[in-house]
């Protein structure tokens, strides 16, 4: 089945890589499109690499988060917690059932940007949240380069869950599935600069366009 996995992601490789070059453009686009109303995401962006690297890596709250949604995902897909533990630098959640999802969730899920979201979009049920917007925007960035920078690490160490399905194949699915997820996110943060079609049509187009290539490669290889 690992064999299978590997091929299958092997199979993926343009997909993913064109969805990577496809959202770096897109952050440089909003980069250049954005005025000062957005410097606060920009801000919060720089100041958790900072923090990371002049003191420390927060990983105790990355595992918590970690752990958190491995227990939600589990939750969604009708499995049931029979135990959770967060320590400094590790952690653990057993479920009474596993699948691709819950296991390499936390890896494509960022956790606390979407905490934040929810929380900003909640506030409008009560007050008028137009003032806490820098705020929220700030937070955004701070929370989205958090995921970034500890998925990154958390991946480059070595983790159990990239073993179960194959180290290669998560590794493809978790730069896949992030891809998709953090244009959402951006999209929903920034829906005056970053239009949903903008992005998925140019994926689509562009793999389409370099899978007709390289098939019409191995046409002629094969024909030569």
């Amino acid at each position: 089945m690992k064999v299978l996995k590997t091929i299958f992601a092997f199979l993926m490789l343009p997909l993913v890589l064109i969805s990577i070059y496809e959202l770096i453009i897109l952050f440089l686009n909003f980069a250049i499109q954005s005025n000062m109303a957005v410097a606060p995401f920009w801000i919060g962006v720089i100041v958790y690499f900072l923090f990371q690297v002049i003191f420390f890596k927060p990983m105790r709250t990355y595992v918590f988060g970690h752990e958190l949604t491995h227990a939600i995902t589990g939750l969604l897909s009708g499995a049931q917690i029979k135990k959770i533990k967060v320590l400094k630098n590790s952690g653990s959640v057993t479920l009474t059932k596993d699948s691709i999802l819950i296991s390499l969730a936390p890896y494509f899920i960022p956790f606390y940007s979407l905490i934040i979201i929810i929380a900003y979009l909640a506030l409008g049920w009560f007050t008028d949240p137009q003032p806490f917007y820098p705020y929220y925007l700030f937070l955004s960035g701070f929370a989205l380069s958090f995921h970034f920078a500890l998925t990154f690490y958390a991946v480059t160490i070595g983790q159990e869950d990239l073993k179960t399905y194959g180290v290669f194949f998560s590794f493809v699915f978790i730069c896949f599935i992030n891809c998709i997820i953090i244009s959402l996110i951006l999209i929903l943060i920034f829906p005056q600069y970053i239009k949903l079609n903008n992005f998925f049509n140019a994926v689509v187009i562009n793999t389409f366009l370099t899978y007709k290539y390289i098939l019409m490669k191995i046409s002629h290889l094969f024909n030569s």
